[in-house]
């Protein structure tokens, strides 16, 4: 009986450490945003796609998004376009420090912008 009572609790332990332990491994994610006039879509995608190539990283496209890695974390380049200008979003994820996702979306949106 006491090898049962063991043995519950040593798996009540390990769910609870399934569930809570991935929550501890959050990344520290930033996003901003920039309204582009007399940009348009196509245009914010250029000019996503030319900052990229700048940083000489590999990314993923879609019709809207750009997406790629950089040090120990990701981004997400969004563009919508509305009657000619376009807005760009930006989100990244950094594995443990906010600055650097914060400096990366900062710098990406900057980029782009100009």
């Amino acid at each position: 009986m006491n090898i049962t009572k063991f043995a519950s609790t040593g798996l009540l332990g390990l769910s609870l450490s399934a569930v809570s332990l991935p929550a501890l491994a959050a990344p520290e994610i930033a996003t901003g945003d920039r309204w582009l006039e007399g940009v348009n879509q196509n245009q914010c995608l250029q000019r996503a796609d030319n900052f990229i190539a700048e940083l000489g990283i590999s990314s993923d496209g879609g019709e809207i998004d750009r997406t790629g890695y950089f040090d120990d974390g990701t981004f997400r380049i969004l563009c919508y376009g509305a009657s000619g200008d376009s807005m760009v979003i930006v989100f990244a994820a950094h594995e443990d420090d906010l600055d650097v996702a914060t400096g990366f979306a900062n710098f990406a949106l900057e980029s782009i912008g100009d």
